[in-house]
């Protein structure tokens, strides 16, 4: 085959740059006998194997040879630093060079305890060893863990968790379809298998009681997902299960990182159609700060860390919080209602309801979001604008609040309660959460779907009776998004979300086989026998109480967002003594604005932010003998 002069020129510079970034190690090729006497395929990276030093071991199934091309890429995200660790890649058993090692059923977390152990009687290991991957590499991690190893030291699993569950196949009831085709594809659970047990029932009670052991886990881990995954509810759980049920000496060392990431994304600066850079590289950071601190005992303060740090999309700021859970400090509910409109208030008054078609044929598709197909680089992923592929079908129906006034902060998972009815047995309920953008862009948040034979248990279906009217509630996943003044939020109701679910046949037939398809007439109702909603679990002054506001001091702010000066204005009726602080989201004091006696009259205060971090700020009032009014903002750079 004849290579052009360019296409020359350009694998010689590919080879240049390659032999350049890597020239101060090696990899070195090793076979590492296990207790049943195979052995699995390694590769050492190291400068020098006569010095001793803390092992970074990193288990995969997708072919440690890559490794060898792109272990120093900053596009990796691997914390990579061959002067103060040694590294061991190694292939899984029964994959790629360990593929002759294949015993079927084998817990291949007893090949990572005896790796752990190989490791530690080495001549380049001082005895110290931690572990690192996503995905696979990351539920490799909680398998080795279980069983102990002496030397295991700690461990950071990203985008993963330990439990194998019906959700992880099943959302809503509704088969997964996307991800668990990509599963089966990578040579994990086969897809024949899963389909069959598509109700939940013994099989799924034995497996996810097999494989939740939190109380196992004896070393600190440092659990990092994304808001954007497929499965970022699993790390959430997992990580409070290992804070409540681990071993007693590590239950308060467990930490969490949750970044505006996708899958395959972590702690890159695009994500969808939006770029993050407050969390580009945060991965590699953490992961050194953690290792710097377990394996070569330095000391960085990384135990006095937060618990758990989170990326509040919408404001592009990290928070910090001992508990996810407990961080929403409120509901609030927004009511579908005629004419589209998503409202603060209920529908008083009856209306008719809304109704689209809903063709198996021409299922609504998948922009964005939690998607992953690693076979397939066009598979759009993350934040994207919903407008053309979803919204301007007709097989949706949309509901818009006006535009905001000021912030609404969501930390928890949503749920959306309809009241629906069809022509046909089953159907779906599939939602879309977008955040609308001054400039008209959808911007896909969250999303979420139900079967509607699945609408009371998963245990058992409960077909629909055509034309009568039955509640749902559509799951949302949890997130962290601030809805800024000036934008809108929306909901979009439809019947399908392809190919990230499955698609309803719509014939009350038995599920997943082949069978004639019906075009469902699906209605949403929103009246006041039928109230459809949307419930938020929101966060308020996130550390400062606020009480009940009256009218009996104006108080106001030039600009709500901001990135230098604001203006402060308030009214005083008669002279009084006067506090104007202001606060940052923890509740801590960062600047005293006004602290003196003050006349009668209107006053104004001028406050210059430029040195103040971005992030959500505080301003509050207080004057003798009235209620303390606090103002919310934001600092962006």
């Amino acid at each position: 085959m004849n290579v052009s002069s360019h296409s020359r020129n350009i694998i010689f510079f590919s080879l240049l740059i390659s032999v350049t970034a890597y020239a101060r190690y090696s990899y070195i090729p090793m076979s590492i006998q296990m207790r049943d006497d195979k052995y699995l395929a390694a590769d050492l990276y190291t400068i020098d194997t006569l010095v001793p030093k803390p092992v970074v071991l990193i288990q995969t199934p997708y072919n440690k040879f890559w490794y060898r091309f792109f272990i120093g890429s900053p596009e990796w995200q691997i914390p990579f630093d061959s002067i103060n660790y040694n590294y061991l890649i190694v292939d899984w058993r029964g994959f790629y060079g360990s593929a002759p090692a294949e015993s079927l059923g084998y817990d291949r977390g007893l090949d990572g305890y005896d790796l752990i152990e190989f490791i530690a009687s080495q001549q380049w290991s001082n005895g110290e060893v931690g572990t690192w991957g996503a995905s696979a590499l990351g539920v490799i991690q909680f398998m080795t863990a279980k069983h102990r190893p002496p030397h295991l030291t700690c461990s950071v699993p990203i985008v993963s968790d330990y439990k194998t569950a019906y959700t992880d196949y099943y959302y809503g009831g509704d088969y997964l379809r996307e991800l668990s085709h990509m599963r089966d594809s990578l040579g994990f659970a086969p897809e024949s298998l899963i389909l069959a047990h598509y109700k939940y029932d013994i099989y799924w009670i034995l497996v996810e009681m097999l494989t939740d052991y939190p109380e196992s886990i004896n070393v600190p881990m440092l659990l990092v997902t994304g808001w954007y995954d497929h499965n970022d509810d699993a790390p959430l759980n997992a990580f409070h299960a290992l804070r409540d049920t681990s071993d007693p000496g590590v239950r308060d060392k467990h930490k969490f990182m949750v970044g505006p990431w996708t899958h395959s994304g972590v702690g890159r600066l695009q994500q969808g159609e939006l770029t993050y850079p407050n969390a580009v590289d945060s991965l590699r950071t953490i992961s050194f700060r953690i290792f710097d601190y377990y394996l070569r005992g330095v000391q960085n303060g990384y135990e006095s860390e937060p618990v758990m740090r989170y990326y509040q999309l919408g404001e592009d700021v990290w928070n910090t919080t001992d508990d996810w859970y407990a961080e929403s400090d409120r509901t609030d509910t927004l009511y579908l209602n005629e004419g589209g409109v998503l409202s603060p208030d209920p529908p008083v008054i009856s209306n008719p309801p809304d109704s689209f078609l809903y063709n198996p044929c021409d299922p609504s598709p998948s922009i964005g979001g939690n998607r992953f197909d690693p076979f397939d680089p066009g598979v759009t992923v993350g934040p994207r604008d919903q407008r053309d592929s979803v919204e301007a079908r007709s097989d949706v129906a949309i509901y818009t609040t006006s535009v905001l006034t000021e912030p609404l902060i969501i930390t928890g998972n949503m749920q959306v309660k309809l009241y629906v009815s069809s022509n046909c047995e089953d159907t779906d309920m599939s939602v879309r959460i977008t955040d609308v953008y001054p400039d008209g862009r959808s911007m896909l948040i969250t999303e979420g779907i139900r079967r509607m034979r699945f609408r009371n248990t998963y245990t058992n279906e409960e077909l629909m009776v055509p034309g009568d009217t039955y509640s749902v509630f559509v799951e949302l996943k949890n997130i962290a998004y601030t809805f800024l003044p000036g934008h809108r939020i929306k909901v979009i109701v439809s019947s399908s979300d392809y190919p990230i679910y499955d698609i309803n046949l719509n014939n009350g037939d038995p599920l997943y086989v082949p069978g004639d398809t019906v075009v469902a007439t699906n209605k949403i109702y929103h009246e006041p026998n039928f109230v459809s909603l949307v419930i938020l679990k929101t966060k308020s002054t996130q550390g400062i109480q606020e009480t009940t506001r009256t009218h009996d001091i104006d108080f106001t702010v030039s600009q709500v967002i901001f990135r230098s000066y604001v203006n402060f204005a308030f009214f005083l009726s008669d002279a009084s003594p006067v506090d104007l602080n202001l606060f940052d989201a923890s509740g801590r004091k960062v600047k005293t604005l006004v602290h003196k006696n003050l006349p009668a009259g209107r006053h104004r205060c001028d406050f210059n932010g430029a040195t103040l971090p971005a992030g959500v700020y505080f301003a509050r009032l207080v004057i003798r003998n009235l209620p303390m009014k606090v103002i919310k903002l934001i600092c962006i750079k």
